[in-house]
């Protein structure tokens, strides 16, 4: 039903050995030393408990549960204005719409061939006072936020995850077979492309390669490359980050098969997920196989890391706690009331109250939250 870091730790690092066999090229990398680096060090925090890093206004959000807005999997989810907007692809309603409390409002346009209808809808995004809808291979369809069906346009890009690049255009993760990257014009005119791919199937795996900062910057991640890119105004990547795993990063030599490669990355950190708002920078990588949390304040360049196994869920006890989602500045975590206790004594009063009425097979419980240190 939900994004379980857990369960899928062991398959993505077995997509990761895969991902850096056939993507790593011969691309020209930036000169790092003037990028902002955030240093990876080996040093654990002291504190475990989720409650000790999030703010008091973290809330919860039960999401109501009936015949049509049942989630299957959740892809993509935001906030807006009071709003939840919730994207799952595997379902007959792919697009949910909540309010802040959690009850099921609506869902937006169905399934099938004909104006406002769709196929094969993978991505979603919210632009003023529109709901955009990508459905591929490559229709854009607009809605207003109350459902309604505005229009749709041809992108000429047969892609899986858009992003709206302020109002300079559009950034995709492209679905054919040579770029990974391609950015375009607001009218779908004039495309860029960037990144060549090496093998296209696995590069499509890549975890969250396209998010968007409070400011509408968007930020774009290439698997295993420690430097994430941001969009500027002329549709470029630009250096953003790099990821300093210092001794622990991996540099593959050329002449590997993939069984020594698969033998050299259990020595070796290798990014999974890497999120950010205004005020944090927030990273899940392996590090000898094992998964580990990092936080960064971008403020005070303060850092948080512990293995990821050892971080105490004393909200909703359903560990581990993966936040796997950005939306409106907050970090956003899905739990599946299936892993909830039955004796909820021990929750604070906040997480007792939202829980109180939640059974196992309901929807996702959202957490949103902000980080405090």
């Amino acid at each position: 039903m939900i994004i379980n870091f857990k369960k899928t730790l062991p398959l993505i690092y077995l997509l990761s050995i895969s991902i850096l066999f056939f993507s790593c090229s011969n691309d020209s990398e930036e000169n790092i030393n003037s990028l902002d680096s955030w240093k990876i060090t080996s040093f654990e925090s002291s504190e475990k408990k989720v409650s000790a890093l999030i703010q008091d206004n973290y809330f919860l959000v039960p999401l109501e549960t009936n015949d049509s807005s049942l989630i299957v999997k959740i892809e993509k989810v935001i906030l807006e204005n009071d709003r939840i907007f919730v994207l799952d692809p595997l379902s007959p309603q792919p697009v949910k719409v909540f309010d802040i409390q959690g009850k099921h409002i609506r869902n937006i346009g169905r399934k099938g061939g004909g104006p406002g209808e769709f196929n094969n809808p993978i991505d979603l995004f919210i632009d003023g006072k529109y709901v955009y809808l990508y459905d591929n291979p490559e229709n854009l369809l607009r809605f207003d936020l109350e459902g309604n069906f505005v229009d749709s346009q041809k992108t000429g890009v047969a892609g899986f995850r858009i992003e709206k690049n302020k109002d300079k255009g559009y950034v995709f993760i492209n679905g054919g077979t040579e770029p990974n990257l391609m950015t375009t014009d607001p009218s779908f005119r004039n495309a860029k492309s960037f990144f060549p791919y090496q093998n296209r199937t696995v590069d499509q795996l890549i975890l969250s390669p396209l998010s968007k900062l409070q400011d509408g910057t968007v930020i774009y991640r290439r698997y295993l490359n420690d430097t994430i890119f941001s969009i500027n105004d002329q549709g470029t990547p630009i250096p953003h980050l790099f990821i300093d795993h210092e001794e622990k990063a991996f540099k593959p030599e050329s002449n590997m098969n993939s069984d020594q490669l698969e033998e050299r990355m259990a020595e070796y950190a290798v990014n999974q997920l890497f999120l950010e708002n205004s005020d944090y920078q927030m990273l899940y990588f392996l590090n000898s196989m094992n998964p580990y949390f990092s936080l960064r304040n971008k403020k005070n360049q303060s850092t948080y890391l512990i293995n990821f196994m050892n971080l105490e869920n004393d909200i909703t006890y359903t560990n581990p706690l993966a936040f796997t989602f950005s939306t409106a500045d907050w970090f956003l975590a899905a739990i599946d009331p299936a892993q909830l206790p039955s004796d909820l004594s021990n929750f604070p009063e906040k997480a007792k109250t939202a829980m109180a009425t939640t059974t196992e097979g309901d929807n996702p419980v959202l957490l949103f939250c902000k980080f405090k240190f």
